[in-house]
């Protein structure tokens, strides 16, 4: 008797520079698998959140490792990547004019507008419908907010989803102002429904979702999102334009001390011109000031370019 095993296969398009690092930083990089679980994971985490709240971390870790495994458990997910993609030399910081300067400076890169194949897939015998919902809506939503690799929360390795042989689960990028603000929206609903599904599939009590700034990125009351045709003539244009004007402030994130930038950045396809996605995930940290945040993209991407704001 033939076996239905639950598989979707997504053809995607590099739309920014994609940095993967190797084994040797020096050579090449190389698509993996482990970047795209790693990605999966923290969006599937932040979902997580949303129906679970942040006061038991250790029931938030056990439902992760049910779907993307851990030290003590494989997960019932696989991901396979196939492809052959050609690497160059990219700057980090794509607004400084010297891309050789320490402060600009380069690294390899799967560089835009190539293509490759991602397979997920779970034997029924290793998972459930509800692991399969939530590893899938985790994709969908890392494809939607964000994207893989070095420099993620800045703009770099942004894929296109080209073709989807499951839409329902995991659609084609839309192309349109008006498609990304449906799509980030259902993106958003879709994990989290996924996520509470999860949690009542393991008996877990379902919470309302935090209000304000959790101890880690949730997607919930306090989860921002704004949409803005900057009208860029390409995706790095787009952010290049975001770049040269964030400001160094431990709002947005630093390396001293080190702490994660609160705000997500995406060039999306608007027609023929790009725009900008923005999410913020509030969470609880030392120098965290969301009203600069907020002030700083009404500031500086004006409301007569987003057509609407989420």
């Amino acid at each position: 008797m033939e076996v239905n095993v639950p598989e979707l296969k997504l053809t995607l398009e590099t739309v920014t520079p994609l940095f993967l690092g190797g084994a040797d930083p020096q050579e090449p990089p190389e698509l993996r698998p482990p970047a795209f679980r790693g990605a999966m994971r923290y969006w599937l985490r932040a979902a997580l959140g949303g129906v679970l709240g942040d006061g038991d971390l250790d029931a938030l870790r056990l439902l992760e490792s049910r779907v993307f495994g851990s030290t003590v458990a494989a997960s019932p997910i696989s991901v396979r990547l196939t492809g052959n993609l050609e690497a160059d030399r990219y700057p980090i910081l794509p607004h400084k004019q010297n891309g050789h300067s320490r402060e600009g400076g380069q690294r390899r890169a799967f560089g835009p507008d190539q293509t490759f194949d991602l397979v997920l897939e779970q034997p029924p015998e290793l998972g459930s419908g509800a692991t399969w919902k939530a590893g899938c809506a985790a994709l969908n939503l890392m494809l939607t907010c964000g994207g893989v690799g070095l420099r993620s929360r800045r703009g770099y390795g942004t894929l296109r989803a080209v073709r989807s042989t499951a839409p329902e689960l995991v659609p084609p990028s839309p192309d349109s102002i008006s498609g990304w603000r449906r799509r980030v929206k259902e993106a958003i609903e879709g994990a989290v429904a996924a996520a509470r599904f999860l949690a009542r599939d393991q008996s877990m009590a379902v919470v309302r979702s935090p209000a304000g700034p959790a101890q880690f990125p949730c997607l919930g009351g306090a989860t921002t999102v704004r949409v803005y045709d900057v009208r860029a003539h390409s995706a790095m244009d787009a952010v290049r334009q975001f770049m040269s004007k964030v400001p160094r402030n431990p709002a947005f994130g630093g390396i001293s001390p080190r702490q994660a930038s609160p705000l997500w950045v995406r060039p999306i396809a608007t027609g023929r011109t790009y725009g900008l996605l923005f999410i913020i995930l509030p969470s609880r940290f030392s120098r965290a000031d969301y009203d600069r945040v907020e002030g700083f993209l009404k500031a500086n991407f004006s409301i007569r370019h987003a057509g609407q704001e989420e």
